[in-house]
């Protein structure tokens, strides 16, 4: 009992000598809006996002920074909320049902039927300080349009969004959004092009 009775001010005297470290601040990618995408007929039918991968070494929880002089550091107090690629899965279906092109998006684990099936590598997901006094979130990715096996079109898309307002989630987020919409763009053309109608 004496022993813990020592132990208290004890306690309370250490964190008046030393520092209290900083906790990491959590950021996520979220596409989630109560907007409805345009009102346009749906050129395609059931998607599903099956595969959504990171690649190193922008695959951690820490967010990189891309330096001025080519190299690569890792910000220890802004952090994604979980591992990118677990991230990005959602905010992929987010994007592909923004696109107001298809039916419906289908959960991953789904074993129904698809018209199409969607993979995505990131290539680049990143806080850009290469140029002075500027901060931007960027993101680079390939995105892979599947008709069961077949491969239909394979296109890459980037974005970029100022955040020099410290909102990594607001930019990082815009950042996927532009580049996943310049990628669909394109790879649904493709779709189009090679898929019948009575098919999509």
């Amino acid at each position: 009992m004496k022993k813990l009775l020592y132990a208290i001010p004890l306690a309370a005297l250490c964190g008046c000598f030393t520092q209290c470290p900083k906790v990491p601040v959590n950021w996520t990618v979220s596409l989630h809006s109560d907007e409805k995408p345009a009102a346009i007929p749906p050129r395609f039918g059931y998607v599903k996002a099956s595969l959504v991968t990171v690649r190193a070494p922008f695959d951690g929880t820490r967010i990189a920074v891309l330096r001025p002089d080519g190299s690569i550091a890792f910000d220890g107090l802004n952090v994604f909320a979980s591992v990118p690629a677990s991230l990005l899965r959602g905010a992929v279906s987010d994007a592909l049902a923004a696109s107001g092109e298809f039916k419906g998006v289908v959960d991953p684990t789904s074993s129904g039927g698809v018209s199409l099936t969607a993979e995505v590598t990131v290539t680049r997901l990143a806080l850009d300080c290469t140029r002075e006094e500027r901060r931007d979130a960027t993101v680079a990715l390939s995105l892979t349009l599947l008709d069961g096996r077949r491969i239909v079109s394979v296109k890459n898309g980037d974005g970029k969004a100022p955040a020099m307002s410290g909102n990594y989630t607001e930019a990082f987020s815009t950042a996927f959004l532009r580049a996943m919409e310049k990628a669909l763009a394109e790879a649904l053309k493709d779709a189009e092009s090679k898929i019948p109608e009575d098919r999509r």
